[in-house]
C-alpha cells in the first residue's frame, strides 16, 4: 500500500537566522517531519470509527509511523502490512478476487459473504469458528436460491430456506479510507507550526 510521504521545505522560514539556530536546522526539520507523521498516524486512527462500522483492535493499529533524520528529511506514515491485505482497497477502491482459503469449500472462484443469520462477534464480523459450526449441522446444506446465487441454508420448519452465507464471486469496493488525503492535510496544516515548534526547542537547548 502506498506510503504517505511528509517532507517539506522549510527555507523560506529560516532566511536571516543566526549561525546559531542554522546549526539547529537539520535536526529541527527532522524532529517537525517525525512530529507531523505521527499527528497523521493519529488522525487516521481516529477517523476509523466513523469510516467502519466497529473496526477491531487490529485493524484500529494498523497504522506505522517511520521517523525522519537530519542525513533524511522525509516522515513517513504506512499502513502495516498485514492490515494493508484488506485495507488497501478500502483505500483504492477495486475488485477483490476471493483466496482460496475463503472459498469455503463452495468451488473455484467463490467467496462468502456473511448474512445475518450466522453467528458475529462484538465487531460485527463471523465469529471464530462459526463457519465450521454451520458447516457441522445436520439441518444446513449448499445449495442455491432460485435465482442462481450458491450458499449455506438451512431448511426451517415451514420448508423455507433460510440463507446462512451466500457465495459470490468477487467483492467491489469503493474508496472510503481517506488515508492519503488524510495524511496530506495534516502535512499541510501543521508542518510549519512542527518546525517553528522544533526549531525554537532546539535553539533554547543548543550548547553555545
Amino acid at each position: 500500500m502506498k506510503l504517505g510521504e511528509v517532507k517539506a521545505d522549510f527555507e523560506p522560514v529560516t532566511r536571516g537566522l543566526d549561525d546559531l539556530a542554522k546549526r539547529q536546522v537539520p535536526f529541527a526539520t527532522a524532529r517537525a517531519l517525525t512530529s507531523v507523521a505521527q499527528t497523521a498516524a493519529v488522525a487516521n486512527r481516529r477517523a476509523l470509527p466513523s469510516v467502519f462500522d466497529r473496526p477491531t483492535p487490529f485493524t484500529m493499529n494498523a497504522f506505522g509511523v517511520q521517523a525522519a533524520r537530519k542525513g533524511k528529511p522525509v516522515a513517513r506514515v504506512f499502513v502495516k502490512d498485514k492490515q494493508a491485505e484488506y485495507l488497501k482497497l478500502q483505500e483504492t477502491g477495486g475488485t477483490r478476487q476471493p483466496e482460496r482459503s475463503r472459498q469455503g469449500g463452495t468451488g473455484k472462484g467463490q467467496a462468502i459473504v456473511i448474512p445475518r443469520a450466522i453467528k458475529r462477534n462484538a465487531f460485527g464480523n463471523m465469529a471464530r469458528g462459526a463457519l465450521a459450526s454451520v458447516k457441522r449441522r445436520k439441518d444446513t446444506f449448499i445449495g442455491k436460491t432460485p435465482g442462481g446465487t450458491g450458499g449455506f441454508f438451512r431448511r426451517m420448519a415451514d420448508g423455507a430456506l433460510q440463507p446462512l452465507a451466500i457465495f459470490v464471486r468477487a467483492a467491489k469496493y469503493k474508496p472510503r479510507l481517506g488515508f492519503q488525503a488524510r495524511t496530506a492535510k495534516v502535512v499541510r496544516t501543521a508542518s510549519l507550526p512542527a518546525f517553528r515548534e522544533a526549531l525554537a526547542k532546539a535553539i533554547a537547548t543548543a550548547r553555545r
